[in-house]
C-alpha cells in the first residue's frame, strides 16, 4: 500500500511539473512569436554588424573596435586610440577633448550611449562605376529622427556632428568591409564627399 502511495504521489508530482513547464513556455512561444523577424541576406549582415560595432564603443571595447577597421589603417589606429588625447580617440570616445568645428561636435559614444532608443538604419546601393554592392550605416536617436530626416541630405549634413553617426562599407566575397576610416572619421561622408574634416594627430 505504501509503495502505491509513492507511486501515486510521484506520478502527481510529475503531472504538476509537467504542467508547470508547458503554462511557462506558452507565454514565451507568444512573446517570439510576436518579435520582428530578423532580416536575412547582405542587409541583415550589415546590421548585425552594426549592432556588433555599437556594443564595442558602448563597452569601449577598443580590440574589438578595430576588427572592423580597415586593415591599412588598423596598426595607426591602434597607435592613435591608446593616446586618449588623440583627435581619433576624442572623435570616438570623448567630446571634451574636441577641438574641432563650432561646439557642437558629439563623440561617437555620446551620440549612441545618449539615444534613447538607438536606431541602426541600413542602406544598400550598387555603384553603377564598379557594380560593387555598398551599404551604409547610421546610427541616430529614434525618438528625435524620423524616417523623413534621414532621407534629407542637408539634414544629414546638418546634425551629422552632434547627433548621427556613421561608416561605409563594400561587400567582398560575401563579407562587408569598410570604405572608409572608423565611422567616417576624417571625411565628410554625410556631407556628400570624402574631404578631410580634421587631423589625426597622436
Amino acid at each position: 500500500m505504501t509503495i502505491l502511495r509513492l507511486s501515486a504521489a510521484r506520478a502527481l508530482l510529475v503531472s504538476v511539473t509537467s504542467f508547470v513547464i508547458v503554462c511557462q513556455l506558452i507565454p514565451l512561444a507568444a512573446e517570439q512569436s510576436q518579435q520582428k523577424p530578423r532580416k536575412t541576406g547582405a542587409g541583415g549582415d550589415l546590421r548585425r554588424l552594426g549592432e556588433a560595432l555599437a556594443r564595442a564603443v558602448l563597452h569601449k571595447n577598443i580590440e574589438a573596435l578595430l576588427t572592423y577597421d580597415r586593415g591599412d589603417l588598423r596598426s595607426e589606429d591602434a597607435a592613435l586610440l591608446k593616446n586618449t588625447k588623440s583627435d581619433l580617440y576624442c572623435y570616438i570616445f570623448d567630446s571634451d577633448c574636441i577641438t574641432w568645428g563650432d561646439g557642437t561636435w558629439r563623440s561617437v559614444y555620446d551620440k549612441l550611449s545618449e539615444a534613447h532608443p538607438l536606431e541602426i538604419n541600413v542602406s544598400l546601393a550598387r555603384s553603377p562605376y564598379d557594380r560593387q554592392l555598398y551599404g551604409s550605416l547610421l546610427f541616430y536617436d529614434r525618438a528625435t529622427v524620423s524616417d523623413k530626416d534621414l532621407r534629407s541630405e542637408e539634414f544629414l549634413c546638418k546634425e551629422a556632428p552632434a547627433r548621427i553617426a556613421s561608416w561605409r562599407f563594400r561587400l567582398e566575397n560575401g563579407k562587408w568591409k569598410p570604405v572608409t576610416p572608423l565611422f567616417d572619421s576624417a571625411t565628410d561622408a554625410l556631407c556628400g564627399n570624402d574631404t578631410q574634416r580634421h587631423g589625426q594627430s597622436q
